[in-house]
């Protein structure tokens, strides 16, 4: 290959990537808010779901940017892992228009004489819709079109000039070690480019130089679906367990049809080219390849529909992450729900559970440094959620007094638990000049450590000593209070530093409080914590 020749493929390459951003940036301005209205509305089943993937990246002309919106979606808590799985397979599946806009435009006209009045109308549009965000990204899209059919012209006459170099290489029947090559140039190529787009489009304007067999062209295409896998494999390393939920969808919808696209080469060669001629009688090869592609993930996209519920139960078992693992209830089996007396039992170890978590982050917040409290927030809040339903399910029916009773003081302990988790992220160690300024931090912070311990189920009047466990911590507050107000009028703490150090104070007489009422409401109802478990456990098995 000589140099002129690869430089014209870096070219062609570096043309077409900047014709898909350009497009997809543009057509993102030019939607405004429009892709996340479908993706909220579209997507309340999997048939809509997939649709939705189709069209958008059918339009946007690129399946990453349907991917980073849905994750950001399903971080968010607007979509559902099931809903994310079937826009994903949409994706992938819209992914194709690509191959037919290259098999149908691209390789069929005068590239310059489309291509280069695009670019110019859309880039004049640019100047002149600048203040105007729609208009200016139509424009944008435009000219990315434009680009986007120069790359597959700069293609085409670089592959022409290479087949009249090394055509003879790839005469005659397709080797099985030919085969294996064209797969692992496909995949190659779409690792190293990042964009199975840019990929096909080699392997369509490849192909459209008639001198690669088709077999091997296919090879190319199928060896596209498994490169694109990199990128999500890249992007789960560090992402979120919702996000690596997703990008392993991608990545087993991929692999799944790329080998049933191995395994049933033929007859979807075969079956792609009857269906080309029917449209067309003159089809070539890129159109050819076009509708294998479009096929084998269609095929794809039929075989995640018939295992489905099984992959998404597969998924939410993967990555799962302590906050995660906090907020799934553990013992609160819907059968309990149908045995009140059972079902009491696991919402008192789901509370007993929720209240430990919600300890450890007052115990691990109140030493931490600056700054540090506020970090992961909400942990508690999908675990109190679900508490409540299980109440509501138990409610639907007739239930003993005692249950009945019982119930109101769980749901005032999950709300102390949930106001503790709020006021923690105020907490941390007294910084040197604030811890100076009054002598009672350290019996403020002692009332605190009492309330996260309990008086224990052995007091003798358990009432009396909650309420002086809530006395200390109220008078320890009022001392620090009065001090620090002094030692501001002293001028020996900076009136700046007032509100700071109040707001400190306030939030650990207000955890002991909670911590002490949530141990007056969990109380009465807390059995022998083995044998509770135990019965919980085989209601629930």
């Amino acid at each position: 290959m000589t140099l002129g020749v690869f430089a014209s493929l870096l070219g062609g390459v570096g043309l077409f990537l900047l014709g898909m951003w350009l497009m997809t940036e543009g057509l993102k301005l030019a939607a405004g808010g429009a892709l996340q209205a479908v993706l909220e509305s579209w997507t309340r089943s999997a048939p809509r779901g997939f649709l939705a993937g189709v069209l958008i990246t059918a339009l946007l002309q690129s399946s990453s940017a349907v991917t980073v919106a849905t994750l950001g979606f399903v971080n968010a808590g607007l979509l559902s892992l099931a809903q994310a799985v079937w826009l994903i397979i949409g994706a992938n599946v819209g992914t194709t228009m690509t191959g037919w806009l290259v098999a149908l435009v691209g390789v069929k006209i005068d590239v310059a004489a489309l291509a280069l009045p695009l670019i110019g109308l859309g880039m004049l549009g640019r100047l002149a819709f600048r203040g105007r965000s729609r208009l200016f990204g139509a424009a944008q899209a435009m000219a990315g079109f434009g680009a986007f059919f120069l790359g597959v012209g700069v293609l085409q006459g670089a592959f022409a000039d290479l087949m009249g170099d090394m055509g003879h290489l790839f005469t005659g029947d397709a080797t099985f070690a030919a085969l294996l090559i064209a797969l692992a140039l496909g995949v190659l190529v779409t690792v190293l480019t990042q964009s199975s787009s840019a990929a096909i489009a080699l392997a369509l304007t490849a192909a459209a130089s008639g001198e690669i067999p088709l077999s091997m062209a296919a090879m190319a295409v199928i060896g596209t679906n498994i490169g694109t896998t990199s990128t999500a494999i890249l992007a789960a390393l560090s992402a979120t367990p919702a996000a690596r939920r997703v990008a392993t969808a991608h990545v087993i919808f991929n692999v799944t049809a790329a080998t049933g696209a191995l395994l049933l080469l033929s007859p979807l060669l075969w079956l792609s080219t009857w269906l080309t001629s029917g449209f067309n009688p003159q089809a070539d090869t890129p159109a050819i390849l076009a509708m294998f592609h479009t096929l084998f993930n269609l095929l794809g996209a039929v075989i995640m529909a018939l295992m489905g519920a099984r992959l998404i139960t597969f998924l939410q078992r993967r990555f799962v992450s302590a906050e995660e693992s906090l907020a799934r209830p553990r013992y609160l089996d819907p059968t309990l729900a149908k045995v009140p007396d059972l079902a009491l039992r696991g919402l008192v170890l789901e509370a007993e559970r929720m209240r430990e978590a919600a300890f450890a982050m007052v115990a691990r917040r109140r030493e931490a440094g600056a700054g540090a409290g506020a970090t992961d927030p909400g942990q508690l809040l999908p675990l109190g959620r679900a508490i409540r339903t299980f109440i509501g399910e138990m409610s639907a029916g007739p239930l003993p007094d005692t249950v009945a009773d019982a119930l109101p003081d769980v749901i005032r302990a999950v709300q102390h638990l949930e106001e503790i988790e709020r006021m923690s992220l105020r907490l941390r160690t007294p910084p040197a000049d604030i811890a100076a300024a009054s002598a009672g931090w350290p019996t403020l912070r002692q009332a605190l450590s009492d309330s996260l311990t309990g008086p224990g189920p052995h007091a003798a009047d358990p009432e009396l000593a909650y309420a002086r466990l809530i006395e200390t911590a109220e008078q320890a507050y009022q001392q620090v209070k009065t001090d620090l107000l002094q030692a501001t009028a002293r001028g020996a703490l900076p009136v700046g530093r007032l509100d700071d150090a109040l707001d400190l104070a306030d939030a650990v007489r207000r955890c002991a409080e909670m911590a002490a009422k949530t141990h007056r409401r969990l109380g009465p109802w807390e059995g022998h914590p083995d044998t509770a478990h135990e019965e919980a456990q085989a209601a629930a098995g």
